[in-house]
């Protein structure tokens, strides 16, 4: 039993240890505002997108991404830690996007203000994060990125195109689209016929 206490003992004082060296590794590192965190939640790819990237609110920077990784509880979505300040008004109506830095295609998270609902949401600590508290942060929703939309609508339209190519080759090399060829053929020639005689009927002397 003093064996076991004594190892709980341990046990604990490491753990507060470990946060004590965060939070001073933290302070000193000179990031002394306050942070909240909260997960952004895709489904679609986060390529450019990497640890520390910067994390933006109408164009301002304000915090950054702390990790990124699958949802263990739906594999099909992706998580991404954001820290940011304090100040930052975060509500259920704020989404997130992708936004990409000129031409190296390095990613970031821009966050916008959608919707009439502006009840706060409060995000998780830091500490939290640092003893693993972190499945219950509250998640901002992602948005398809404007490359992404562009991607999806260009795609669509080759898929229309390339079935509307493939719906006029069938008719062109349907038996009946042969047969109207043949109507038409016999009706010119028909008509050339006709046109003939009507101008030896409509002659000068005839008329």
């Amino acid at each position: 039993m003093e064996n076991r206490s004594h190892a709980l003992a341990a046990g604990l004082f490491t753990l507060l240890l470990g946060a004590v060296t965060a939070l001073a590794f933290w302070w000193f590192g000179g990031k002394h505002e306050t942070s909240q965190e909260f997960f952004v939640v895709t489904r679609q790819n986060v390529t450019g997108l990497n640890l520390q990237g910067q994390v933006r609110y109408r164009g301002i920077r304000v915090g950054k991404v702390q990790a990124i990784d699958l949802d263990p509880e739906d594999t099909a979505n992706i998580l991404v830690r954001i820290s940011i300040n304090q100040s930052v008004p975060v509500t259920r109506g704020t989404t997130a996007r992708l936004g990409y830095q000129g031409i190296t295609g390095i990613a970031h998270i821009l966050l916008e203000q959608e919707g009439d609902d502006q009840t706060p949401l409060p995000g998780g600590t830091p500490v939290a994060s640092l003893l693993g508290e972190t499945s219950a942060l509250p998640r901002i929703a992602m948005r398809p990125s404007l490359i992404q939309e562009l991607s999806e609508t260009g795609g669509a339209t080759l898929r229309q195109a390339r079935d509307l190519l493939a719906n006029a080759n069938e008719v062109l090399d349907s038996p009946g689209f042969d047969n109207i060829i043949s109507n038409l053929e016999a009706t010119t020639a028909s008509t050339r016929a006709i046109a003939a005689r009507l101008e030896q009927l409509l002659t000068p002397a005839n008329v």
